[in-house]
């Protein structure tokens, strides 16, 4: 108890000055850069130094199918907090992330979102929802690449959802290929509706892309299906060699 107060406290105290000192640094950066790059760069060093200060072990596999010089849609799966700090502090890409529009009005953390370039969705509303569908084609067309949570929230237990509709018809419409990411471990940082923090290690997964054209002519179900399937067999397969790490460290 006293170990995950510790570090529950110490990371708290990390991500308020990170956030505090990143976030107006990632804001003044977009004055001097109008394609959102300088601010996104900034963006990373808060998420690889919320990992690394905090004694998070991240972990890439398949980075050889990451193409940084072209725009993809990087489909992950939703554990917690860290795959978000993890993701955008590792993947060696510019990222543009959709996410939900309550997270840019926090303090710092929303301002920087803004300034790095990402999409607010406002899931209770079609006409805005639609609007931020077309933003995010308009920054894959623009070079940058876009991370999607097809599962829409956290998982409490670890268990993958159902993959809700919209990455398809964000392949067909951009020319972007679907990436496949599975991520494990970070459920276990941060479990859904606590704070505390339990340090680990976290394996991000890289699988094969699927062309827009493999996704053009397959049903959108089929494709979800596919993706879904994917990231299923890769926690499944990395899950217990991730814990086995937990637990001899």
């Amino acid at each position: 108890m006293i170990k995950a107060a510790y570090h529950t406290i110490k990371f708290w105290i990390i991500f308020i000055l990170l956030s505090v000192c990143l976030g107006t640094l990632a804001v003044l950066a977009r004055l001097f850069d109008s394609s959102n790059n300088l601010s996104h760069n900034v963006s990373r060093l808060w998420g690889r130094g919320l990992c690394v200060l905090n004694g998070i072990d991240v972990n890439i596999e398949g980075l050889e199918h990451i193409r940084p010089e072209q725009p993809q849609i990087f489909i992950a799966n939703h554990q917690g907090f860290f795959d978000i700090f993890a993701l955008n502090g590792f993947l060696p890409v510019q990222l543009r992330w959709v996410a939900k529009s309550s997270l840019f009005h926090i303090p710092f953390v929303g301002w920087a979102m803004r300034a790095a370039g990402s999409v607010p969705v406002d899931r209770g509303n079609r006409k805005k929802s639609y609007r931020a569908f077309l933003k995010t084609i308009e920054k894959l067309k623009a070079g940058n690449s876009v991370v999607i949570f097809p599962e829409g929230t956290r998982s409490a237990d670890g268990t993958i959802g159902t993959f809700k509709k919209g990455g398809p018809l964000l392949s067909v419409r951009s020319g972007a290929p679907l990436v496949p990411v599975t991520l494990v471990g970070t459920g276990s940082i941060i479990k859904k509706g606590s704070g505390i923090i339990r340090p680990g290690r976290i394996q991000i997964v890289i699988s094969p892309p699927l062309s827009s054209q493999t996704v053009m002519e397959d049903k959108e179900e089929n494709v979800l299906r596919n993706l879904r399937d994917i990231i299923c067999r890769n926690y499944e397969s990395h899950h217990e060699g991730n814990n086995q790490t937990l637990q001899v460290g």
